[in-house]
This record gives structure tokens, sequence and C-alpha cells, in this order.
């Protein structure tokens, strides 16, 4: 045992990092991409929440917020819509960072709104719809790419550590909330919830790169008919899986709040 042990090579500090967080060679990087990507979306949302919160419990009062939960299932049965016809005019590598960048695609225009008073009750109401709304469009994308990425043995070790990006996300934005409302302002936070959302799309850009074969063309076809016919159903069952999605979930929050 003694000789065992003088053969056996030094863990390296990679190797070391592996072993403490339950990775196999080839799954650090990816983990990381991954934990990077839905921390910085999460972080995004967070803050935007945050800020749609307070101008809309400012504008409307506590007792309109039913109505936010009732119209958010209507705008998450609608994205569940897009999310599933996108997947048919493009590959899905291209869907998901389409996706995410659309999440924060209103962010400017909510900014400005709030700097127009004949709009401002509009954009409001609006953004704390769209907060709603994007929750589980999110945790969706995180999901699909996850599964894309890692295979059902590295997916049991890996995704408890992407999963913890959004408990991290929670933590850092309501550190830094109150210092970034004290330096920005309210509204400014929206311009910075839209930047980091922004970075959480570069790199998933980034992962359908660099992971190009873990996202095939779904819309190539092949000679083998069996095949299409199989590819055909998949993507139904998926198409129907999003929508009662976000049918039956416009978010946890809302049963919380109940």
């Amino acid at each position: 045992m003694t000789v065992t042990r003088l053969l056996t090579p030094p863990l390296t500090l990679k190797q070391r990092l592996l072993q403490i967080f339950n990775l196999r060679l080839g799954e650090g990087r990816r983990t990381l991409l991954m934990f990077a990507f839905y921390t910085a979306t999460s972080m995004g949302i967070l803050w935007l929440e945050v800020s749609s919160a307070a101008l809309f419990l400012e504008e409307y009062g506590a007792q309109s917020l039913p109505l936010i939960y009732i119209f958010s299932a209507a705008v998450g049965f609608g994205l569940s819509l897009i999310y599933a016809w996108l997947q048919r005019l493009l590959p899905l590598r291209w869907v998901v960072v389409l996706i995410a960048l659309l999440m924060a695609l209103p962010l400017p225009l909510f900014w400005l709104g709030m700097a127009l008073p004949a709009v401002v009750a509009v954009t409001v109401f609006v953004m704390r719809l769209w907060v709603e709304a994007i929750y589980s469009l999110n945790d969706l994308n995180v999901a699909v790419v996850a599964n894309q990425l890692f295979n059902i043995r590295e997916i049991k070790r890996s995704y408890p550590i992407v999963s913890s990006g959004n408990l991290v996300a929670d933590v850092l934005s309501g550190f830094s909330v109150y210092l970034l409302l004290q330096l920005l302002g309210l509204k400014n936070v929206i311009v910075l919830a839209c930047l980091i959302m922004v970075a959480g799309g570069g790199i998933l850009l980034y992962i359908s790169h660099r992971y190009e074969h873990a996202f095939p063309d779904s819309l190539r076809r092949t000679e083998d008919t069996a095949s299409n016919h199989s590819t055909r159903r998949l993507r139904g069952s998926t198409r129907q899986y999003v929508i009662l999605l976000f049918s039956f979930l416009p978010r946890a929050s809302c049963d919380v709040s109940g």
C-alpha cells in the first residue's frame, strides 16, 4: 500500500475541485458555463423584479397584484407558442439564444417609458407582467440547454450545481440591490438588469458555438423516413410540453403570494 501511494501522482488543483463537486473530467467547463449563464440571467430578472415591484406598488397598490397573476398566465401561454414556433423555423442553438435575448429586449423600452409621464402607468403594469412571465421562460431555457449538453449520467451530477445558480443570484442580487439603488436609482437598475441579462445571453451564445455538436440542426432533413417521423413526434411532444408548462405554471410565486 505504501508503494502504491508513492507511485500515485498527486492530484492537481483542477482534479481536486472536480472531486469536491463530484464531477468528472470534461464536465467541469460545461457545468461552469451553464452555472454562469443561469446566475447572470437570474440576477438580471431579480433586479428587474425588485424595481418593477416597487414601481407597481407605488403606482397601483397591493390590491392590484392579483391582476398580474391572471394576465401573466396569458403572457406565458403566448411565449410558449413563440418558443414552439421558433423551433420549427430555426435550429435549437439559435432558439435558446434568441429566447435569452428576448427576455432582455423590452427592458430598454421600459426604461424609456418611465421617462414619459403619459405612459408611466402602462409601462409599470407591463413591466411587472413581463417579470412574472419570463421566470418560467428562463427556467425552461436552462432545462433545455442542460438536457442537450449533458447525458443522463452527467446531468445527475452537474444539474444540482447549475440550478444553484438561481440561489447564488438571489444572494448576490439581495446584497447588492440596496447599494445599486443608492448609486443608480430605482429606474436605472432596469438598465443594469438588461445588461447582465444580455451578458447571460452572450454566455449562452458561446456555449451553443463551443458545443455545437450538442445542438444539432433540427431542421436538417434525412433520407430515413422513420427518423423523420420520430423527429416530428419529438418536436410535437416538446411543443406540447412547453405549452402545458406555461399554461399550468404562470409562476410558483403566485401560489406563495396567494
